[in-house]
C-alpha cells in the first residue's frame, strides 16, 4: 500500500471529453473516450503531456453518477472543437496516492485519501487520476494509477 503525501502542484491544462456516467459504465466510457481523445490530439499535432487521465468533476454517491472529464494533460491552452473540451486542474496543495492494482479497487484508495484529508482537517476539491500504466501491457496487479486530491 502506497503512502499518501502532501504535494504542491501547478495548474495544468488538459483536453478531453466530459460526460455524466454511471460508475458501473466507466470501463466502456474510458474505452470509447481515450482513443477518441488520443486520435484528436494526434490530428491536431499536439504532444500529450501525460498518460490518459480523468478528472472527477462531481460524484453523486446516491445515484452512482460521476461527472467525468477524461483525456490527457497538454502543455498550455489549445483550441478545442466538438465534444473535445479543455479544463485546468487547480494549483496548490494536493494529497497524492499511487494506487497499485486493478481499477476495481480504486474506490478503496480514494476512500483512504478522503479519510486522510478529513483527519488532517483539509477540505477536498475535485480530484483526478493519471493512469500511469497501459492495462493492455501491464499485469493487473502491477498497474499504477496516481490519485490527486486537491485540498484547502
Amino acid at each position: 500500500m502506497s503512502d499518501i503525501e502532501l504535494i504542491e502542484l501547478p495548474a495544468r491544462h488538459y483536453v478531453g471529453i466530459r460526460r455524466e456516467v454511471n460508475v458501473q459504465n466507466l470501463p466502456e466510457f474510458f474505452a470509447e473516450v481515450f482513443p477518441a481523445v488520443m486520435q484528436w490530439v494526434a490530428q491536431m499535432g499536439i504532444t500529450p503531456a501525460s498518460m490518459p487521465m480523468a478528472v472527477w468533476c462531481h460524484m453523486d454517491m446516491e445515484s452512482g453518477i460521476a461527472d467525468t472529464h477524461a483525456g490527457v494533460f497538454v502543455d498550455g491552452e489549445v483550441d478545442v472543437d466538438g465534444e473535445i473540451t479543455m479544463g485546468t486542474t487547480p494549483a496548490g496543495e494536493a494529497f497524492k496516492l499511487v494506487h497499485v492494482g486493478g481499477y476495481d479497487k480504486m474506490g478503496q484508495s480514494w476512500m483512504r485519501v478522503y479519510k486522510h484529508a478529513g483527519e488532517a482537517g483539509r477540505a477536498p476539491g475535485a480530484g483526478w487520476e493519471v493512469y500511469v500504466d497501459d492495462p493492455t501491457t501491464v499485469p493487473t496487479e502491477e498497474l499504477k494509477t496516481e490519485i490527486y486530491l486537491p485540498v484547502t
